[in-house]
């Protein structure tokens, strides 16, 4: 939501800065995401000294500007610059919208900076010219210590508080935050001789419209906003229209309440009907599109048929244009289901189906529709003639203050009285220990509402830390037995693995099951993912498939599997590579002295090559294992101590990602069966700071190595941070490696 600072004013006189205030409010659950300033401080006020054409170019001149300090060269194309004349000049530096001016070549001469239009200025639309200036202006100043400047804060409101889409719902706030009071705009014209003569309306059904006002203006001038108008739209964002429409659009973000005004000529016989719509009924809306209504959205029609979709958009046939002579405006409480409902199915959302849906200021709506009628008396020199209304009358909802509950709830002891008077500071009216809940406020039921009003208006920051009291150490659970696992499985060189629990019919192809096997999902995230996995191993085969070019892949995973019947926790290992099975018979080793199971449940199984092309694995041998965690975890020997589990000592240091490609090289050496891989590949990792990664991927003996010898094989990627790796960088490191290696263990590298 944009809130114009300077717009603000109006309702409330602030004394301090956009600052302050953007800081108040997101202390009081209103974040403000930035704040925006209209007029850059290097946009200064300078003076035009000479005039002289561009030799490129006929359209653009030159003109020698004074910034107060020394005459500088500007390039322009508007035409009505002349010597002499005061003009704002926006600097090397400046920003104006998102471009920032820099110094630039035009037709092959050099422009410092720019003049300014009103547009750049964020002024008004006009950009027909550059803005003259005053001559009482000083040479140098920066011109916003000259024009109203303002700053608009974009702040974020909650679903829940629609009460604040408007800068009187801001303003509201602010006066309890601050301690300030603040004023509606003063209704001008008497309203109560009006009759409702010329003028019916219909509401048929008053559960989707319980208030509905219509004021009939004759006589009205459709012309272009004042600039007063122009500038507090064009300030938030807002395109002025019209004089018409520009009121209707300053009257809701005023007033949080969007009144809509129809051309009275082109609605039949000034007769406004409030109706659900009928099957395949169609409208043509203000942005030119045609809708195929919902049956039983709310639309407001006549004899003929619709002229709007209630609280979404006006009709193009009861628009009003500049021929127009006399409106209709209406202001109204449209359901806010109804509205949203309708929204949502025709694609259509708008700044008024954006505040109906999230709740309008239900005592607002005779105020609106007044202050449009002044607005547009005063500006377009209309003259009032009729006005219509239709109220269901409901009672407002009235909560007990349970002041101690409050208190208890926020950790306080504010008294009785200050829980008043910040309730009423929000417009709440209390009275023998009852609130009565403000029109605006949609989202209070209970005392517990109340208290989150009364602690972030008195101010979290006052309220004291507690310390909470420390619990005793909880027993050893199934969770802390299945960490046991993992911390085993992670020390034998596996990865854990978190897979998607849904599968797709081509997982279910992949691995060969059985759709009529496997549980559906009624309402699937995702169609094509609609069934539960009744397996961990297809999700840790896609994890290898998905990393081809590391010859070996241990992964695992402990999560929960579904049958029709049943739901139960596996454990699933997959391994890939030469020494697979072997890893994997070692994992089962090491679980056995912990955990007392039955090891023929502790199958392991090739993969044949038909289910590895299955899985688009293109590694020849892959291993997987699956068993279901309760047969590990029942028996589990612990000690008197408990469970303890393995935490890490290692000082972790946390690096950069490089954007530039790695260097890889692979090199063998033949070494002593004494040597141990570990020991080599942690020199080789220690060789050059530009190695990130070593892994060992080959290691045999053989009498062919000589006697008492073995291959050992590492892939080795090298990598920079500022810049791409050259071959020949790479080379000089893998000639440090083949040294360290060759003098810390008579390593020979093998060609």
């Amino acid at each position: 939501m944009k809130i114009s600072y300077k717009w603000l004013q109006d309702y409330i006189k602030l004394d301090k800065s956009a600052q302050e205030i953007a800081d108040a409010l997101t202390l009081v659950s209103f974040p403000v995401e930035s704040i925006e300033s209209k007029i850059d401080d290097k946009i200064i006020i300078a003076e035009i000294k000479e005039i002289k054409p561009h030799p490129n170019a006929d359209r653009l001149r030159i003109a020698m500007v004074d910034n107060g300090k020394e005459i500088v060269q500007i390039v322009c194309g508007a035409n009505n610059i002349e010597v002499g004349q005061y003009v704002p000049l926006a600097q090397i530096g400046a920003k104006i919208g998102e471009m920032t001016i820099s110094k630039v070549d035009l037709r092959g001469v050099e422009s410092s900076g720019m003049l300014c239009s009103d547009r750049e200025l964020g002024l008004s639309d006009d950009h027909a010219g550059i803005k003259i200036l005053p001559k009482d202006y000083e040479l140098g100043k920066p011109l916003s210590q000259y024009l109203n400047s303002d700053a608009v804060l974009d702040v974020e409101i909650t679903p829940n508080r629609g009460d604040c889409l408007s800068h009187i719902g801001v303003a509201r706030e602010l006066s309890a935050i601050l301690d300030m009071k603040y004023s509606l705009p003063e209704i001008k014209n008497d309203y109560s001789k009006l009759k409702s003569n010329d003028l019916e309306v219909i509401v048929e059904n008053k559960e989707l419209c319980p208030q509905y006002f219509a004021l009939k203006i004759n006589n009205v001038e459709v012309k272009e906003s004042p600039e007063w108008l122009k500038e507090k739209l064009l300030s938030i964002g807002h395109h002025p229209i019209n004089n018409i429409v520009d009121v209707t659009n300053l009257v809701m973000q005023e007033l949080g309440q969007p009144p809509h005004a129809f051309d009275a000529d082109k609605v039949k016989d000034q007769k406004i009907i409030v109706r659900e719509a009928g099957e395949m009924e169609k409208v043509t809306t203000l942005n030119g599109k045609e809708y195929r209504l919902p049956k039983e959205s709310l639309l407001i029609t006549d004899e003929n048929g619709p002229i709007a979709i209630a609280g979404i958009m006006g009709g193009k046939n009861s628009e009003i244009d500049s021929s127009t002579k006399n409106i209709i405006i209406e202001s109204a409480e449209f359901n806010r289901k109804s509205v949203r409902k309708t929204s949502k199915a025709l694609g259509l959302s708008t700044d008024a189906s954006y505040r109906f849906e999230r709740g309008i200021d239900r005592g607002s709506l005779e105020t609106a529709i007044k202050r449009a009628g002044d607005l547009i008396v005063e500006i377009a020199s209309g003259e009032l003639k009729s006005i219509f209304k239709s109220i269901v009358k409901t009672e407002s909802k009235k909560i007990n203050i349970e002041y101690k509950k409050i208190n208890n709830l926020l950790g306080t002891s504010i008294d009785e009285a200050e829980i008043n008077r910040i309730l009423q500071s929000l417009g709440f009216e209390v009275s023998d220990d009852k609130t009565t809940i403000p029109l605006w406020r949609h989202d209070i039921f209970t005392w517990e509402d109340l208290a989150e009003e009364v602690g972030r208006i008195y101010g979290y920051g006052k309220i004291n830390h507690l310390e909470v009291d420390k619990t005793e150490q909880p027993k050893k659970s199934e969770y802390y037995q299945k960490e046991h696992i993992k911390d085993l499985l992670v020390e034998s060189g596996f990865t854990e693995s978190y897979n998607y629990v849904f599968l797709s019919e081509q997982d279910i192809s992949s691995a060969k099951l059985k759709s009529e096997d496997l549980l559906e999902v009624a309402n699937p995230l995702q169609k094509e993912n609609k069934y539960l996995r009744s397996s961990l191993i297809p999700g840790l085969l896609r994890n290898v498939a998905k990393n081809p070019s590391f010859d070996q892949n241990f992964f695992f995973e402990i999560g929960n599997v579904f049958s029709k019947e049943k739901e139960v926790n596996k454990l699933g290992i997959v391994a890939s590579g030469r020494d697979a099975k072997n890893i994997i018979e070692n994992v089962i080793s090491n679980l056995s002295e912990k955990c007392d199971f039955d090891k023929k449940d502790m199958i392991i199984s090739e993969l044949k090559r038909d289910e590895l092309l299955n899985h688009k694995i293109k590694k020849p041998i892959v291993y997987v294992l699956e068993i279901e965690t309760k047969g590990l975890t029942k028996n589990m020997k612990v000690s008197d101590k408990g469970l303890d589990l393995i935490i890490s000592d290692k000082n972790i240091h946390y690096t950069s990602v490089s954007q530039f490609p790695p260097a890889a090289r692979d090199l063998s050496f033949v070494v002593d069966n004494a040597v141990k891989s570990s020991d080599i590949q942690s020199t080789i990792s220690e060789s050059d700071s530009h190695i990130f990664l070593v892994e060992l991927f080959d290691e045999f003996s053989s009498d062919k190595f000589g006697k008492n010898k073995k291959n050992v094989a590492y892939h080795i990627w090298m990598q920079k941070m500022n810049k791409a790796m050259t071959d020949d960088q790479a080379n000089e490191i893998t000639k440090k490696i083949v040294e360290k290696i060759k003098n810390k263990f008579s390593g020979e590298l093998r060609g």
